[in-house]
């Protein structure tokens, strides 16, 4: 099978106890890999709108201001509702979610995977 594979970097703020004055600044990496569901050539463009569309509202911006949050801004938090922000995306443009990672560091990275490859 071939997968597509595209990193995104998401610049946020938070703060873990949700007061403003303990906010600072992250920058999260993203990696999804999916594939399209049909064998046509598709550019690494048309995956990415994708993920623009589904990130680019919390570019620069400060996480525990968003209700889909919850107060909960941890790398796990993100990753689960990130993943379900990014998996419904991309199955409405006919990609099939493979797997998805998130992390704040290279050493600390949370993983959903839903194809093994």
């Amino acid at each position: 099978m071939k997968y597509h594979r595209l990193k995104y970097r998401l610049c946020m703020q938070h703060s873990f106890d949700g007061k403003e004055e303990h906010k600072h600044q992250h920058l999260i990496e993203i990696e999804i890999v999916a594939r399209h569901m049909s064998e046509d050539f598709l550019e690494f463009a048309s995956m990415d709108s994708v993920l623009e569309q589904a990130f680019g509202p919390y570019q620069y911006q400060y996480l525990n201001d968003f209700p889909e949050f919850e107060g909960d801004t941890s790398i796990e938090h993100l990753g689960e509702v990130f993943y379900l922000k990014v998996k419904d995306a991309l199955e409405r443009q006919h990609w099939k979610f493979a797997r998805f990672e998130i992390s704040e560091t290279p050493l600390r990275v949370y993983a959903i995977a839903e194809e093994t490859f």
